[in-house]
């Protein structure tokens, strides 16, 4: 049994593809298939069924998985010591990330990592909250880029993660430069009763936002989307209203648009980069964190 196979099995059963996997790890197909039969056959267990929807685990391949996670981890850590005793001259990092940290934090960042560490193996994922923070839990990345409500956090496992706070915002109703709300100085929640909502996609936490913004109002749904840009395009149409955070550098007024202040104590918004609480981490995703919060450092600096 070899590291290899440990890590051709885990991108198959995540990816569901032995074609994906291959792709992915930049290896031929029947290397991952030739592979994963070799250490079926060490362990003595069937780990994968072939599908014509692709594949999927056995009750072996769902036992064995944490373990094979948990040794591809420790492989990674050891190379990655080991390379920092020589400048970081390889290493790899999964981040995900909302895309509010995709447009303020990363575009410096991934620049910065490429020029001073070019064969550090650098993959991000972009996503909702929620997908970001299940996935930093379920080790399948090594950070998370968050966005947090002034609300108790969605699931019970908070002391399993590490937030580091990077900066903060708020929640701002948007409506036509036009609409009625346009000039208030705060929002009457009841005024929202009938009015046309434009909405997010589960997993994003403007969602669980307009979600707690409109109970007990009438509410009428007419549109629903997962890009904030087109959230702001659609009320500058008059199609409806929305809902904003004003970290994201799309939430401006004028040019049709209306931004009204939401005081509520839970519409108070945090970026955070979050890690797996009590983990070794090893030098490369230490040197992450450190370009994360001085990204975020710079970009505080460039909104003053």
């Amino acid at each position: 049994m070899r590291f290899e196979q440990l890590r051709y099995l885990e991108a198959a059963l995540r990816t569901g593809s032995f074609r994906q996997a291959a792709k992915e790890l930049g290896v031929s197909q029947p290397t991952i298939t030739n592979q994963i039969q070799r250490l079926e056959e060490d362990l003595g267990v069937v780990l994968v069924l072939r599908t014509a929807q692709g594949v999927r685990p056995t009750y072996a391949a769902e036992r064995i998985l944490p373990h094979a996670e948990a040794a591809i981890q420790a492989e990674n850590l050891l190379r990655q010591e080991a390379s920092a005793v020589e400048g970081l001259k390889i290493g790899s990092v999964r981040l995900a990330t909302v895309s509010t940290g995709s447009l303020i934090v990363l575009p410096e960042l991934v620049k910065q990592l490429h020029d001073e560490h070019p064969n550090i193996r650098f993959e991000v994922t972009e996503g909702g909250s929620e997908m970001v923070r299940h996935g930093v839990l379920a080790g399948h990345f090594d950070v998370g880029i968050i966005t947090r409500l002034g609300l108790p956090e969605p699931d019970d496992h908070t002391d399993q993660l590490h937030h580091i706070d990077l900066m903060t915002g708020r929640l701002v109703l948007c409506v036509p430069d036009s609409h009625p709300l346009a000039d208030a100085d705060t929002l009457e929640v009841s005024a929202l009763s009938g009015e046309p909502l434009i909405i997010f996609k589960k997993g994003s936490i403007l969602r669980t936002a307009f979600e707690k913004l409109v109970e007990g109002v009438e509410a009428r749904v007419v549109y629903s989307t997962d890009s904030a840009e087109t959230a702001q395009q659609m009320v500058r149409a008059g199609v409806g209203v929305s809902i904003a955070n004003t970290l994201a550098p799309s939430t401006v007024s004028g040019n049709g648009v209306a931004l009204v202040p939401i005081k509520e104590a839970w519409a108070r918004t945090t970026l955070s980069a979050i890690v797996r609480t009590g983990e070794h981490r090893g030098p490369v995703v230490q040197t992450m964190l450190r370009l994360i919060r001085e990204d975020a450092q710079r970009a505080l600096r460039e909104r003053r």
